[in-house]
């Protein structure tokens, strides 16, 4: 379709391939991170803005919500599928390692569970990266309970796609993560990128 190849030349959406289905399967993700606080936020209200009948205090009451944190997850999320080079560098994964995604819907009636892994390296020695990508306004942290979902993730992910590379599992984190037992298991001593990351390059 002409007018979502001139979204994606305009910066506004990014083709997405997801790993394992080259020839099917792609499908666009909104990237451009003025679109994606408009239509959350903006668009819904924006009768009442151009009344000018905002309540004082709206925006900063809307900042400690659960929508906008899960807002700010998802477009965090996006900036990082758009500077997937900075995080490979940071990683010191070689050119060639190829970015995806990846995902699968649980069914009704099928034991298949559901998993998603928004940002993956295919790399060329015998290995993958998947990345964990969090947001939070303080450093992470890796708990229990989230270790053991990564672990049902990592499980699922080689048991679908069949790969016999090695995994290895890094984190993106804008406020980078507290080390503990869980985090030193699953991630080790060079699998961290944060925002400081992203800023070293001067084209971001």
């Amino acid at each position: 379709m002409a007018w979502l190849s001139d979204l994606e030349k305009a910066g506004f959406i990014m083709r997405i391939t997801p790993f394992g289905h080259l020839k099917r399967g792609i499908f666009y993700k909104m990237i451009d991170e003025y679109s994606l606080f408009y239509f959350r936020w903006i668009e819904p209200v924006k009768q009442t803005l151009l009344n000018l009948d905002m309540k004082q205090g709206y925006w900063q009451d809307i900042q400690t919500s659960q929508s906008w944190y899960s807002w700010a997850g998802y477009t965090f999320e996006s900036i990082c599928l758009k500077h997937h080079t900075i995080i490979s560098q940071a990683l010191n994964l070689g050119p060639s390692a190829v970015p995806y995604s990846w995902r699968i819907v649980s069914k009704k009636n099928s034991d298949i569970q559901g998993a998603q892994i928004d940002l993956l390296f295919d790399r060329e020695d015998n290995a993958i990266t998947l990345c964990e990508i969090k947001y939070t306004r303080t450093p992470y942290v890796l708990d229990k309970e989230a270790a053991q979902k990564l672990r049902d993730k990592i499980k699922i992910f080689k048991e679908q796609t069949r790969t016999q590379k090695n995994i290895f599992v890094s984190l993106i984190s804008a406020q980078g993560s507290k080390k503990n037992a869980h985090y030193e298991e699953l991630i080790g001593s060079d699998g961290l990128v944060t925002l400081d990351d992203f800023f070293q390059d001067t084209d971001f």
